[in-house]
Order: structure tokens, then sequence, then C-alpha cells
């Protein structure tokens, strides 16, 4: 390959590279707090991002040990964590521009079972446009999921940037659509993920759901969403029944529509996702 041409490739890719990523060690702020973290976790994780108001469920477990903190942190490979997260970023900006993030990750409770064996050791919430908040169960082989999740909500973050509107209500149309983009596209970066959530449903369940909740697309109420997502047996709706709907309605529209400019599917309306 000529020189010219290597360098200018070389010099693509970096101009294509996100900032480097502030990482905050919450561990350590409530080791220093003696877990009392408060508002100085709030301003440093959640400050003014979108969803800031969902962070408080992702501050650090009050429930934890000094004990169980320094376990966790002796098993923890910081660096690795790190290097991982900025490879995601700097893939993820490549087709979604945001700027600078702000990534706080915390351990979650050594007995967080569902942390550890349901959610692969990783969770995580993004409290708003370049804000992201990650725990990591210190017994899980976190760094194989980690880039999915990332990306999931890194496309959280990005559609935070160029459509949230607080005057709107977040209906239980937006939130289907909202989830299923972000695992649509977290697949396309980094491949099938092994998580629950995109295939939970057999195909009876699943017309079954989308029929139960085509009614109340327009809903906000908080019942009505988190019961759809995440399940609510005494309705008969599986556990994270809307996540593998909405991930499957816009898999459908980008697959019939051969679309692939994740810019450009990111700013369609959601009812574009939700129709029969």
């Amino acid at each position: 390959m000529k020189s010219w041409l290597l360098s200018a490739l070389l010099l693509s890719s970096t101009a294509l590279a996100g900032e480097p990523i502030s990482f905050h060690d919450s561990n350590a702020q409530a080791l220093a707090a003696e877990g009392a973290v408060g508002e100085a976790w709030l301003a440093q994780c959640a400050a003014g991002g979108e969803f800031a108001m969902l962070a408080p469920a992702y501050a650090p477990d009050p429930r934890m040990s000094r004990q169980d903190r320094e376990a966790a942190e002796r098993k923890f490979d910081r660096k690795r964590f790190e290097a991982i997260a900025q490879e995601t970023y700097d893939r993820v900006v490549a087709e979604l521009p945001q700027g600078k993030l702000t990534l706080c990750v915390d351990f979650a409770h050594p007995n967080d079972n569902f942390a550890r064996d349901q959610m692969g050791g990783v969770m995580a919430l993004t409290a708003g446009s370049g804000r992201i908040i990650v725990k990591i169960h210190p017994d899980s082989d976190w760094a194989k999921l980690l880039p999915y999740v990332l990306a999931h909500e890194l496309h959280h973050s990005y559609w935070a940037k160029i459509q949230f509107d607080a005057s709107k209500p977040f209906t239980l149309g937006e939130y289907l659509v909202f989830e299923g983009r972000a695992d649509n596209f977290a697949e396309h970066a980094f491949g099938t993920h092994p998580a629950p959530w995109t295939d939970a449903l057999t195909e009876a369940q699943y017309e079954s759901a989308l029929k139960s909740f085509a009614p109340l697309y327009g809903d906000s109420s908080p019942t009505v969403l988190m019961g759809s997502m995440f399940g609510n047996p005494q309705a008969g709706i599986p556990q994270w029944a809307g996540y593998t709907v909405g991930y499957r309605l816009v898999a459908k529209k980008i697959a019939n529509e051969k679309l692939s400019d994740w810019q450009a599917i990111t700013a369609l309306p959601a009812a574009s996702f939700l129709s029969p």
C-alpha cells in the first residue's frame, strides 16, 4: 500500500475516534464517604441528564460493606474495563457522533444473583446524553458483554441528544421503540447478545403481547410502562415482553425497508415502527 494512502486511512480512523472517556470511580467515592455518597455522586454521574431522575436506583448500594467493596475491587481489572469501554465508544461514535462521555462505574452487590446470572454481570443506565452508569458484578465474565451493553446505552445517549423532548410524554410506544432501536444498533455493532430480553417470547406469546400492547401505545403511566417492558405475571405479560416486542418491531422495519444509516434510523419517529 502506498504510504500516502496508509497515512490517509490512519488519519480518517483517528478522526472518527471519540474523545477520551471521563471515567468516574464510584467505588472509590463510596469507600471514601463510607457509603454515604448522596448528592455528590448524583452531581458527578447524572446532574443535567435527560433521565437523571432514574439515576438514584443505580447509586452505590448502601448495603455493600467496606469488605464487599474492597473484595470486588481486588477482582476487577479496571484497566481492561476502561480499554474495552473506550474502544466501544470509538466504534459507536463513528456512526452516531456525540460529545464527551462521562462513565460512572460501580459494583453490584455480591449477592445480587439477578445481576450476575440473568444480566451477565453488566447492568447499565443512561442518565442522559453523554452520561452512562455501569454496575459490574465482581463474579462474572463482564468483559464478554460490556461492548454490547455500552453500545445499547450509547444509542440511548445519542437518541437523547437528538430526540428527547421533556414537554412530551414518554409513552409505551416510544419505550418499545427506544429499547428496540438500542438493541438492534448494539447487535449491528457487536453481534448477537446472549441476554434474555430480545428473544424472551414464543411466537404465540409475541403475537399476544403485540395485540395487548397496541391499544396502549399512547399510555405513559408507570404501571403500564414497567409491566409491559419488564413483565407483569398477574396481567399475563411474560418477563421482558416489551423488550422482545420492541426489538422485533424495529428489526422488521429495518429488514423490510433495507435501512442501514443509523443516524437516519434513530431520527425516525417511533410511530413509524409501530404501524401494522
